[in-house]
């Protein structure tokens, strides 16, 4: 019994852990939005600045998922599935973004196959939990 206590408040602390960790990355990732806006009228191609921005945004936004779900899981106990389809989901649109922007050199029409494909799955997922849910 006193384990199973002690094991408990290990996962909680780690968990703990883990939010503080991701509220440090979520702040880091909101300076880059602010310091890309911030030097965003003199950046000799502006669109450069516009794709960095945006990558940063999207990042931030994982992040607050993130903490949402360790926050919900504290919570209630329970993992919530919807949540972290939503997270893959918003990391996998970053990443597309990313990659398929004129800015990224290395472009392969594969690679972004693969990761529209992989966003459509994660979207049909997403649709039929919500969907599941109601």
């Amino acid at each position: 019994m006193k384990l199973d206590i002690l094991l408990k408040n290990i996962e909680i602390s780690l968990y703990v852990v883990a939010i503080i960790v991701t509220i440090v990355l979520a702040v880091y990732s909101f300076y880059l939005v602010v310091e890309g806006l911030a030097g965003l009228r003199g950046a000799p191609y502006p669109e450069d600045a516009v794709y960095s921005i945006l990558a940063s945004l999207f990042l931030f936004i994982i992040f607050v998922e993130l903490i949402d779900t360790f926050v919900t899981y504290i919570q209630e106990k329970e993992i919530i599935v919807y949540k972290i389809i939503d997270v893959a989901l918003v990391a996998l649109a970053r990443e597309l973004f990313i990659y398929i922007s004129p800015t990224n050199k290395s472009f392969d029409i594969n690679h972004a196959y693969a990761l529209v494909a992989a966003l459509g799955v994660i979207g049909v997922i997403d649709y039929l939990q919500h969907r599941a849910r109601r």
